[in-house]
């Protein structure tokens, strides 16, 4: 009989063993995808912030130049058109972001 209890024994400890491990791992899986999410929005926030710096850099440096001085009017306004385009992206990514941190 104390070949059975100890067999019995040997058994719960494994349960538990396992049962911590799958805790362990459960909650690295979790800090995981906290750390990532954090990591994500600080990336979407950078790019957000270097687009904006840029935006700021190209107005003031066109802002003393005369019409004459463009090669296009019509690529400047595309080039426009893709800054705001980007800029939008990154701004819906950066809310979804928070959407999902805060669910």
């Amino acid at each position: 009989m104390s070949n059975a209890d100890t067999l019995e024994e040997r058994r719960m400890r494994k349960s538990e063993q396992i049962s911590d491990f799958k805790n362990y791992l459960n909650e690295r899986q979790r800090m995981t995808t906290a750390t990532l999410s954090e990591i994500e929005k600080a990336g979407i926030e950078a790019a957000l912030d270097r687009c904006r710096a840029l935006a700021h850099r190209i107005r003031s440096d066109l802002h003393n130049k005369r019409p004459e001085h463009f090669v296009s009017v019509w690529s400047l306004a595309d080039f426009q058109v893709s800054l705001e385009r980007a800029a939008s992206v990154l701004e819906q990514k950066s809310r979804r972001s928070l959407s999902k941190k805060s669910e």
